[in-house]
């Protein structure tokens, strides 16, 4: 899991302080809000040269004004509530982790919204205006650190808002099933039923049937949509959308630019990859690759026994051990992967506590898709182990593009033809066969992500032309022809979480470059890199995305590195 990324606020106040994009620290200013901070708890007392001295013992008062005596002493100041807010938040999260645990590993049914249970008070107005006025007042890194947890606190307000429609979508989607052959099938039965069809026309009529089935979803997305958009206006922000930009760290440009560039940079080596893959694996497409194709494609390319389950754990230990990381000795960091009933299938990491409890459930299974998402999960929960921030917030809050771009750092090596020889040993034919899939999946991913955010921020300034923003850049995304009405489009993403994928994408494609260059090879076996992570991953999610690509070298976050990329390891499996 990665660190819970900043969502929608809810409040006027909260409205007000959010105009404030988070910039670096400023040298000196966190030295000077200490002093300052010091100073006013100290009191009279503590008051610098040239101010009046204190009256000494048995000292007449002074007079109050129109002769009625002694001014009232002044109030003791108010405690500081920003300790109790952040205890609590870190309790709440511990209990929300520790439920999912128990749910996730064993199948024992539970609510980890019980968590705020006795704590709603840190999800009302006047906490929010409390920890919006001390941000705003702050400077440096506790001003980062306060806009983290400003912000998580009005995602979970915006949450419970919009729960009663998000709760009816998610309980339609568990339920809602699509006609195939005289059967209803889950509509999440779609991808393997995709992968299994070799008729390129049958894939086209299962995606049909199947969209006819999901239709019946679009009004209840819709109505969770309005509800996260009226509570918006109603706490007087100008539209959900601009919230959930700042909210993101990046102004509405900035990140349509970066959808748009990572399309643009990702292009030529999207388009010569799927052409070249569809042709080898699924031979001529009439009106070209579509995305029910992928599902195929991935099958046919991936050679799932070069992904074992039992060489699961080994691959994970070995992708650490040349950095000098022994997962073993790793404090706090437990690897559960016990058979047992009830147990999730999906890899999945929880940071209980940070550090000192970080968790990853695991049910090994074999195939290329497994492993990958097994060492993303180890990835994030790696780095999450390392961090040894002060603040709270810097370990617990935060983007999710943080641990996302870690996670896919080393999720990446199975597209790496160094890792897969070494690990793998397939052929040369069938390891350059491995890469490009590999390869294939993660040019989609990025691409998908960039059109989702693209198509949301589009329609935002379009309204009544959804469908045909969506579906323009899907066939953007894809390289191919718009589709057909009836077809599958881009889902909602009202709350923009599709940017925090794509830049965890584009980081973890610089980091792998910078890592590379600096150990001259596979980055996985330097030890020097080992200390830079460690040093990096400290910090937790202190650094903007920005920040982070510009301490690998980098001018900017952007594509270039995952294109320049893409092309090299593929020539590099080239037979």
């Amino acid at each position: 899991m990665a660190a819970v990324p900043p969502r929608a606020a809810l409040c006027a106040l909260c409205l007000a302080a959010c105009t404030h994009t988070v910039r670096p620290s400023e040298p000196g200013a966190g030295a000077a809000s200490a002093a300052g901070a010091a100073a006013s708890a100290a009191g009279p007392a503590a008051a610098g040269p040239g101010s009046t001295p204190p009256a000494g013992p048995g000292a007449t008062p002074p007079a109050g004004p129109a002769g009625l005596g002694p001014d009232p002493a002044p109030p003791a100041p108010a405690a500081d509530p920003l300790p109790a807010i952040r205890a609590d938040v870190s309790a709440a999260l511990r209990e929300q982790a520790e439920a999912l645990w128990r749910a996730w590993t064993t199948g024992t049914p539970g609510d980890p919204g019980l968590a705020w249970h006795g704590r709603e008070k840190l999800l009302e107005t006047e906490t929010l205006a409390r920890v919006a006025a001390a941000r705003e007042r702050a400077r440096g890194d506790e001003r980062r650190a306060l806009s983290h947890l400003w912000g998580f606190l009005c995602g979970e307000r915006l949450a419970r808002a919009a729960a009663g429609p998000a709760e009816a979508l998610a309980a339609a989607e568990s339920e809602a099933s699509f006609e195939w052959q005289g059967r209803r099938l889950p509509l999440s039965d779609l991808p393997d039923l995709l992968a299994a069809e070799p008729d390129a026309a049958r894939r086209a009529a299962l995606e049909k049937a199947h969209a006819a089935g999901a239709a019946r979803l679009a009004s209840l997305a819709d109505a969770w949509a309005r509800a996260l958009e009226a509570e918006a206006r109603r706490a007087g922000a100008r539209d959900l959308l601009s919230l959930a930009a700042e909210l993101r760290e990046e102004p509405v440009e900035a990140l349509s630019a970066l959808a748009e560039s990572t399309l643009a940079a990702t292009d030529p080596a999207w388009r010569a990859l799927s052409a070249e893959l569809a042709r080898r694996e699924l031979g001529a497409l009439p009106g070209g690759l579509r995305e029910r194709d992928l599902p195929r494609l991935a099958r046919l390319a991936h050679q799932s026994r070069s992904f074992p389950a039992a060489r699961l754990r080994d691959d994970g230990a070995a992708a650490f051990r040349g950095l000098g990381i022994d997962l073993a000795a790793l404090p706090g960091f437990e690897i559960d992967d016990a058979p047992r009933p009830g147990k999730h299938p999906r890899p999945l990491m929880l940071p209980v506590e940070v550090p000192g409890a970080v968790r990853l459930s695991i049910r090994p299974a074999g195939g290329a898709a497994e492993a990958r998402a097994f060492l993303r999960e180890l990835g994030a929960g790696v780095a999450l182990a390392h961090a040894r921030s002060p603040f709270m917030e810097f370990r617990r809050l935060g983007p999710a593009s943080w641990s996302g771009a870690w996670g896919r750092l080393f999720a990446g090596l199975t597209s790496h033809p160094d890792w897969l020889a070494e690990r793998v040993g397939p052929g040369n034919h069938g390891l350059s066969r491995e890469v490009r899939a590999a390869w294939l999946g993660r040019l989609r991913e990025a691409r998908l992500a960039a059109a989702r955010l693209g198509a949301e921020l589009e329609a935002a300034r379009s309204p009544g032309q959804d469908g045909a923003i969506r579906n323009a850049w899907l066939a953007r995304a894809l390289a191919g022809p718009p589709e057909s009405a009836g077809a599958r489009a881009l889902p909602r993403d009202p709350l923009l979480h599709s940017a925090e994928t794509l830049r965890a994408e584009l980081l973890a494609a610089q980091a792998e470059t910078f890592l590379g260059r600096r150990a001259g090879g596979p980055f996985w076996r330097s030890g020097e890199n080992g200390e830079w992570l460690r040093r990096a991953w400290a910090d937790g999610t202190r650094p903007t995305p920005a920040e982070l690509a510009q301490a690998m070298g980098y001018e900017a976050l952007d594509a270039s590195a995952m294109a320049a990329l893409a092309r090299a390891r593929i020539d590099a499996a080239s037979p």
